[in-house]
């Protein structure tokens, strides 16, 4: 959840179909720039391995540790046979999820080697960065009317852009007035917070309380500058929704639509309404992760996704992680949208 949409889409956008190192030599001059995963040598898969292991100083669920690397250590000699970076990362990806049965701890590949993004130059700005989400539509994907007064709001992510509360501002103001309020997340796979708190902002007549996050407390470790010591102990932070001046929905019913694909900070909307009796979820059992996150380089081109902390609903005092937000109303997520309708105009 904490983990910006920015980050979020250009790993979604990755092309995977990477060749291993060896073709790099077949290759006509120019085509290593078609393929810039081709530059990826043994060398580089043995350091993102090596890092790997020292960056799990910092997983939240520390518990959990001493089997993940038992498991990596176990497999290693099977992932040096793979040359392609595609099936490295999803052979590694497999046993991360094996042995922590957490679905936000990933490694990804990166676009480009950040040894050649350092070369470029500085990192984007944030008006530059807004230029990009403002073509995203800020993660709304649609925001209509329907027949009969119902407002309908479909969310792509929740973009962490700190400007994108006005375009969840906008998107509400079209909506305004409908008798009930149908937000679909069923294609919605996260995201960052400044939308997500802005959204919720608006579903009540004061800004409710989200979840409270448990951190883990992690001192730095003299031996190990890519480590970390923690000492079981958290800090606990908790989270909000914003104060809006005038809701567009304070009272008006609320009906969230979820899928199997519906993941990390579209499921915290859907839990949160849903634990407070604000909304009625439709559709299937969300994706399951909960624990809020961060990005941590294992090189120049591997990325580990590193959650940090805990998520706690206050009023139900867990999460879902692992196990997904429940639906109040089971059904197929294509027929999500049509039993909501029929539930509102009932």
């Amino acid at each position: 959840m904490k983990l910006r949409h920015l980050m979020t889409a250009a790993l979604g956008a990755l092309a995977l179909s990477c060749q291993g190192p060896a073709a790099v030599l077949a290759q006509e001059p120019g085509a290593e720039a078609s393929n810039p995963h081709a530059a990826i040598t043994a060398a580089h898969r043995e350091r993102a391995l090596d890092t790997l292991d020292r960056r799990l100083a910092h997983y939240v669920m520390a518990e959990r540790t001493p089997a993940i690397r038992a498991r990596l250590a176990a497999r290693r000699e099977a992932y040096r046979t793979l040359t392609d970076p595609e099936a490295f990362r999803q052979a590694i990806n497999a046993d991360l999820l094996a042995a922590s049965g957490d679905r936000h701890l990933q490694v990804w590949i990166e676009p480009r080697s950040r040894d050649e993004v350092a070369a470029e130059g500085p990192e984007p700005t944030l008006e530059q960065m807004a230029a990009g989400e403002a073509r995203n539509g800020w993660g709304v994907r649609e925001a209509k009317v329907l027949a009969g007064g119902i407002g309908y709001l479909d969310l792509a992510y929740f973009s962490g852009h700190p400007d994108a509360g006005a375009a969840i501002d906008a998107a509400l103001a079209k909506l305004a007035g409908s008798k009930a309020l149908i937000i679909d997340v069923r294609r919605n796979g996260g995201g960052g917070e400044a939308a997500l708190k802005r959204l919720m902002g608006h579903l009540g007549a004061a800004p409710m309380r989200l979840e409270d996050i448990q951190m883990r407390r992690c001192a730095p470790d003299p031996a190990d500058p890519e480590g970390c010591v923690q000492d079981g102990s958290r800090d606990v932070q908790e989270r909000y929704a914003d104060a809006v001046a005038t809701p567009a929905f304070p009272t008006a019913p609320v009906y969230v639509l979820t899928s199997g694909g519906t993941f990390s900070a579209a499921e915290a909307v859907a839990y949160a309404l849903q634990a407070t009796g604000r909304a009625m979820v439709i559709g299937e059992v969300t994706g399951g992760g909960a624990n809020p996150s961060i990005a941590m380089d294992l090189g120049p081109w591997f990325t580990i996704i590193m959650p940090i902390g805990e998520a706690r609903h206050p009023e139900t005092g867990t999460n879902w992680e692992g196990v997904g937000v429940q639906p109040d109303v089971a059904v197929a997520a294509d027929r999500a949208l049509e039993e909501a309708l029929r539930r509102v105009r009932a």
